[in-house]
């Protein structure tokens, strides 16, 4: 059976965890900031078949980081669920031994 401690223990890293993929995530809202969008954006300096292209590829990257920050997000949203119902099944735990240490020495 696992202990109060390394439940909590777990909670913890899986908590950690959870700020990593939350910090990450954040950062990669701005990633692309100030590349052209569109093939407008880039039509001052750029024009062409290859700024098309540029700007279809960026747009597609956009879309994507947007997909990556969603995925990061739901899996430090999932991380902390389970650090809480480990927190809950560790005082549980600790209520179980508790209540061991009292019993008689024939129900140990």
């Amino acid at each position: 059976m696992t202990s109060k401690h390394q439940l909590l223990r777990q909670a913890a890293e899986k908590e950690s965890l959870a700020s990593t993929f939350t910090r990450y995530a954040r950062r990669l809202t701005g990633a692309l900031d100030g590349v052209p969008a569109r093939p407008q954006e880039c039509e001052a300096f750029w024009t062409g078949p290859a700024a098309e292209r540029f700007a279809e590829r960026a747009a597609v990257l956009r879309r994507e980081l947007a997909e990556l920050e969603d995925s990061c997000l739901a899996t430090a949203e999932s991380l902390r669920r389970r650090a809480h119902r480990l927190r809950e099944d560790a005082a549980a735990a600790g209520d179980r031994q508790g209540a061991d240490q009292w019993a008689p020495d024939e129900t140990r």
